[in-house]
């Protein structure tokens, strides 16, 4: 097996997604990489969460009790807002915590920056960050090119743009991190017809890998990738046997690093 172990969220199943607790577990299981998901706060800060509102399913004002009903969006709050938000703690009862039963507690967690958490990507000299853009052509997203200038800024400034591989569905910003000379991997959802005149796409807009939801990362699509110069990864690979099957990629992302750890 010869994937990179891509901790989805950090290790979404783990750890409080796209916390700090979760991309230090990354580190100390030592995986290959993590991945994260980038918006921009109200005074224009990359932060690192998923959603474009808070998930009323694990955060919360710190010391207050759970919210029902809509959550603020990430867009509208700025930083030092964002940061009066718990976490790491999952809310007793919610569909969250039955998707997530194994997931440990980190109580006190907030959001983090992109900045923070590509300094503490560095603790490791070959640890990756697969980020994801995250826009799209909602009212909820900001603008993808101000958010891929951002994204883009924050690498090259911190030195790590030869480790930084820019993931997303919004090909808009991904079309710009290929302008500013970073490295994409585009990601496509689950295909409903022949992946090749997706996969000459991206081929023909310069990126240099295809993220495709793991079903469709058969044999036949990978041969097809790689014979026009692509990288293949699979996103959210959870099981041990599709681990096993996928081996042969150039990166899986995983929200159990841990069980592909043990595979390698």
């Amino acid at each position: 097996m010869r994937a990179w172990n891509i901790a989805h969220r950090g290790g979404a199943a783990l750890r409080p997604e796209n916390t700090p607790a979760a991309f230090g577990n990354a580190i100390g299981l030592e995986c290959d990489g993590a991945e994260l998901d980038v918006q921009l706060s109200a005074d224009g800060v990359a932060v690192v969460y998923h959603d474009f509102r808070l998930n009323p399913g694990y955060a919360r004002l710190r010391g207050g009790d759970w919210t029902d009903g809509p959550m603020p969006r990430i867009k509208d709050l700025t930083l030092e807002e964002l940061y009066r938000y718990d976490l790491g703690v999952v809310r007793p009862g919610s569909a969250y915590a039955e998707a997530h039963p194994d997931l440990e507690p980190a109580n006190g967690v907030g959001m983090p920056t992109l900045e923070f958490v590509v300094r503490l990507a560095n603790i490791l000299p070959a640890f990756r960050l697969f980020i994801e853009l995250k826009c799209d052509t909602s009212s909820d997203s900001a603008d993808p090119l101000t958010l891929a200038d951002t994204a883009f800024g924050i690498t090259k400034d911190a030195g790590f743009l030869d480790r930084a591989i820019f993931v997303g569905f919004d090909w808009r910003a991904l079309a710009r991190i290929r302008e500013l000379g970073g490295t994409c991997w585009f990601t496509t959802d689950k295909l409903q017809s022949d992946a090749r005149p997706v996969v000459d796409l991206i081929a023909a807009s310069g990126g240099q890998g295809w993220f495709p939801n793991f079903p469709d990362a058969t044999p036949d699509n990978v041969a097809y990738a790689r014979t026009r110069g692509l990288k293949v990864g699979a996103w959210t690979v959870n099981d041990p046997a599709d681990m096993a099957r996928l081996g042969d990629l150039d990166a899986i992302c995983t929200d159990r690093p841990d069980l592909l750890q043990a595979l390698k």
